[in-house]
């Protein structure tokens, strides 16, 4: 999200960060690639087009930027050499098994593979 005057912000759960400090790394490299990628404003700019259907439109996207986000995340964690950080990550994709890890996003298998396939493709 943003503040008011246009910020980039992230909104994590500080016992998240405290109780899986590897997967917090993964969780907000996840969540800073968003703002990265223009995930956070093209998803803003957007979503005033669609119309009161939104979600209808805008599903196929959530779903395709959750992936490019985590894939984005693993890649800055190599960079950091914080590997725990990536395979927890998956780990905590992969308990979501074969249901959605939010709505309109992908599965936890489909997520835990994307980082699988991300982390090997970077090596």
């Amino acid at each position: 999200m943003t503040d008011r005057l246009g910020r980039p912000v992230i909104v994590v759960n500080t016992l998240t960060l405290r109780q899986h400090p590897d997967y917090g790394k993964f969780l907000m490299a996840h969540e800073c690639c968003h703002h990265t990628l223009g995930h956070v404003a093209n998803f803003k700019k957007e979503l005033g087009h669609v119309g009161p259907q939104a979600f209808f439109y805008i599903a196929p996207e959530l779903k395709r930027m959750e992936l490019e986000a985590d894939c984005c995340a693993v890649k800055l964690l190599r960079e950091r050499h914080e590997l725990d950080g990536i395979e927890a990550g998956r780990t905590a994709m992969a308990l979501f098994g074969p249901r959605p890890t939010g709505a309109h996003y992908p599965t936890g298998m489909e997520r835990a593979e994307n980082i699988l396939g991300c982390a090997a493709a970077d090596e």
